[in-house]
């Protein structure tokens, strides 16, 4: 009887990834060279603290916490009666003192303007249909216009307040527009004809980008990482225009520019490569080469968010269980092209190593 070797493997890896196999645990990356090490560890209070031990072992000296999640929830008590608060961490300041003493970098992930929740009570802030209805997106997610100042106002008003909070930086993600056609039939249509997506977003980061540098704390963006290639007019499947991002531009604004080069989300045959999730160390070398290029004299503002987590939704033979291995091959690729920081990304916060 013939055994089908691909179909073999590819059950071997769903199998390990939905048990959740660890790894070889207490032993460090190696990346002593880096100068932020970081991890998303999400927004529950006592479950950061307890990953403390976890990260020193690995090296990690870096947070990225969830200040608006991505519901557009206010996850703590941020000192103003008016910002309402689900309180997943009980006291932010007690926390991040907590952190500081044990070393850890500390940053506040802003899930800038995809936001459910702030829409309950100020709709007027959200994408509509030109009947006045709020704009759903396909993952039934609703998203704040950016072209309104209120919008602007209101999410620069959260990063201010993790910033008096005690946070050492500020971390937008989602900054960017919904990328869907059906956008002709909002109420935003007309917003962009008169101004690029790319160009509100620009300005949006430029003024957040200044008032935080005035209170003393640095400001980086997550970006897609098509808009890599895109910058040096090497066209992917999807466009950044489309979306508001310039990876030149915003990288010129912020401190650290991130763009999220997960393997898994790269199209087959991305930069050559067949399927990109199971070559970590080729795909994630080939971005930074990208990086590298379009940004030149500003290459060290790049902090990419790596994969630290498994696609088991892609199709049989195109993906593989990741653990400590193939994050340690991205984080190698990232030395190659001599990258000083890194963030990894699992969006459940569950590693397993």
């Amino acid at each position: 009887m013939k055994c089908n070797f691909k179909l073999v493997l590819c059950f071997f890896s769903f199998f390990c990834s939905v048990f959740n196999f660890p790894v070889k645990s207490g032993e460090e990356f190696e990346c002593d060279n880096f100068e932020i090490k970081g991890m998303y560890v999400g927004e529950f209070g006592n479950i950061l603290i307890k990953k403390i031990s976890t990260a020193k072992k690995l090296g990690i000296n870096a947070f990225v916490i969830d200040i608006k999640n991505d519901f557009g929830e206010i996850t703590c008590d941020l000192g103003d009666e008016k910002v309402k608060s689900n309180r997943s961490i009980k006291d932010i300041k007690s926390l991040l003192e907590t952190l500081k003493k044990e070393g850890i970098y500390t940053i506040a992930r802003i899930v800038s303007f995809k936001d459910k929740e702030k829409t309950k009570t100020n709709s007027e802030l959200a994408i509509k249909n030109k009947n006045g209805t709020v704009y759903v997106d396909r993952e039934k997610m609703v998203w704040l216009n950016p072209y309104k100042k209120g919008t602007q106002d209101y999410v620069l008003k959260i990063a201010k307040l993790a910033a008096k909070a005690g946070f050492d930086e500020i971390h937008f993600d989602y900054i960017r527009i919904p990328p869907f056609r059906n956008l002709e039939n909002t109420d935003i249509w007309e917003d962009v004809k008169k101004k690029s997506k790319i160009c509100i977003i620009n300005e949006f980061i430029k003024i957040a980008t200044k008032e935080l540098h005035e209170m003393g704390v640095k400001v980086s963006a997550a970006v897609f990482g098509c808009t890599i290639p895109m910058s040096l007019g090497n066209v992917t499947t999807k466009s950044s225009a489309n979306i508001g991002q310039d990876y030149i531009a915003i990288a010129s604004e912020v401190d650290y520019i991130c763009p999220m080069i997960y393997p898994s989300h790269w199209p087959d045959g991305s930069f050559g490569i067949p399927h990109p999730d199971l070559v970590p160390y080729g795909i994630v070398e080939k971005s930074m080469l990208y990086s590298n290029a379009a940004l030149q004299s500003i290459s060290k503002k790049a902090r990419p968010w790596i994969q630290a987590f498994t696609a088991t939704w892609l199709k049989f033979g195109a993906w593989k269980n990741y653990g400590k291995k193939q994050v340690q091959e991205q984080i190698n690729a990232l030395k190659k092209h001599e990258i000083n920081g890194f963030l990894l990304w699992n969006s459940k916060a569950r590693y397993s190593f």
